[in-house]
């Protein structure tokens, strides 16, 4: 069954979840507050959630003055989960997650990029959703995907490094599985992430970038997790930076991955003459960068300063001043990290350049969590257990 991807508004709904999670119980009046929304919104979204069984009320406090006592509400996190998927061109990593987002088991398996996706993803799915039938029900799922994702239909439009084409992941998941399926591109999927559990508690206004095999941009304005046209919003990779430069994979030359991605960094340390093997990737770029070989080193200096320039671009148009680095690139930041946040820095316009730049050790379960959290976000999705 395929679901639909949240409403902007829904994702307050979410908030709300993570935040009794966390901090619960709580009355209304102290959810609005802590959350900036209104307290009809809140008032709104709770009797919903109350309806669904997720929340209930708890006995009223006392109190010594005139009008109502506050009710405290508290969070019913085992009333259902979620599964998140990510998908990763060499592996899957999936995590169950309560209705207060926190992630409660998690699994990691090989993935041959050969296989044919649907049926081997379908079988995944079924068995893990099957392993814990008795234990810990599962009430819909969430796939991230590397690539251009349509997050309305579930269509994977293209995703080069999958070497898929116009997938119709979600509907063709949806068949076979009984509960609903929601597809969406794995960047914004962990920007979601990011809104409800981390940059998301200090910012309205923020960008996430990602760095691996490619790049991406999440970006995230007066708290909604922008999708564009067609959901391909955040190709920041295909930033164009020189029409005469190197052909990416998309078709176009000059693309900014192709300068600083994984595939511009390795080959411009293997031209450099550092002994890297057909294999390697970035763990053995780190390393070298490590044992401190000069041409690893300027490979690295000017890749953090052409991603921190353009990085700066992104901060000018959209007057954010809070970015997160994301992604398996940060096992590189020690050496990237420096010219990068100078350049963004002095890139900035003078209102921006207290810019906030910010790193946290990467785990690839992010991807799923923030794939997890769309499907709770929309209300009537998922049923209690």
């Amino acid at each position: 069954m395929k679901a639909q991807p949240p409403a902007p508004g829904d994702l307050i709904r979410t908030e709300i979840l993570a935040l009794l999670g966390a901090a619960g119980p709580l009355s209304r009046a102290e959810i609005a507050q802590q959350l900036r929304v209104g307290a009809a919104t809140v008032t709104d979204h709770t009797r919903r959630l109350i309806t669904e069984g997720f929340v209930r009320e708890l006995e009223p406090h006392a109190s010594s003055g005139k009008g109502r006592p506050p009710v405290p509400l508290q969070l019913v996190p085992s009333a259902a989960h979620v599964l998140g998927l990510r998908v990763a061109v060499d592996h899957l990593a999936g995590v169950v997650v309560g209705l207060d987002g926190q992630i409660t088991d998690e699994f990691r398996l090989p993935l041959r990029v050969a296989e044919s996706p649907v049926p081997l993803l379908t079988r995944v799915l079924q068995e893990e959703i099957e392993a814990r039938r008795n234990t810990t029900p599962i009430r819909g799922i969430g796939v991230a995907v590397p690539g251009m994702v349509d997050p309305t239909t579930g269509v994977v439009r293209l995703s080069a490094i999958m070497d898929w084409h116009d997938l119709p992941l979600a509907a063709e998941l949806g068949r076979s599985l009984p509960m609903p399926v929601l597809v969406d591109n794995d960047l914004r999927s962990s920007t979601t992430a990011e809104l409800l559990f981390g940059m998301g508690r200090d910012h309205d206004d923020f960008l996430v970038v990602g760095i691996g095999d490619g790049l991406g941009m999440g970006v995230v304005l007066e708290r909604r997790v922008q999708r564009g046209a067609d959901g391909l919003s955040g190709e920041f990779g295909h930033m164009p930076v020189d029409r005469t430069g190197p052909l990416c994979n998309c078709g176009n030359r000059g693309c900014l991955q192709s300068f600083v991605g994984q595939t511009a960094l390795l080959g411009g340390a293997r031209r450099a003459g550092v002994g890297l093997g057909a294999g390697d990737g970035l763990a053995a770029l780190a390393d070298a960068a490590e044992r401190g070989e000069p041409a690893v080193l300027s490979v690295l200096d000017e890749a953090g300063e052409l991603l921190g320039r353009s990085v700066a671009g992104v901060v000018n148009i959209l007057a954010v001043k809070a970015v997160k680095v994301i992604g398996e690139g940060l096992v590189l930041w020690p050496h990237l990290g420096p010219a990068f946040t100078a350049a963004a820095v002095a890139g900035a316009i003078e209102p921006l350049r207290d810019l906030e730049i910010t790193v946290s050790p990467w785990r690839d379960t992010e991807h799923a969590r923030g794939a997890a959290c769309l499907l709770l976000a929309r209300s009537g999705a998922i049923t209690r257990a």
